[in-house]
């Protein structure tokens, strides 16, 4: 999957669409280890991993979470 370079500059960044691709990239960052990249398909699927990672982060704020494209669409159309 190839995807356009996120900027790190938000605790959670979320890549821009990418036609025929199923999902887009999540990269969550964990304070003390390892930031997550994971693909997410659907707006439940990208709640239980923010929920599991970053419990203290809404998937809805947009102070912390950023989109590259497209607000709350998961899947190139």
């Amino acid at each position: 999957m190839t995807h356009e370079a996120l900027d790190h500059a938000y605790p959670v960044e979320i890549a821009a669409l990418t036609p025929g691709e199923h999902g887009r990239q999540v990269r969550i960052e964990r304070p003390g280890t390892t930031p997550v990249v994971v693909v997410c398909s659907s707006r439940r699927q990208f709640e239980e991993v923010l929920g599991r990672e970053r419990p203290d982060i809404g998937p809805d704020d947009e102070q912390l979470v950023h989109w590259a494209d497209h607000p709350g669409q998961w899947t190139a159309t």
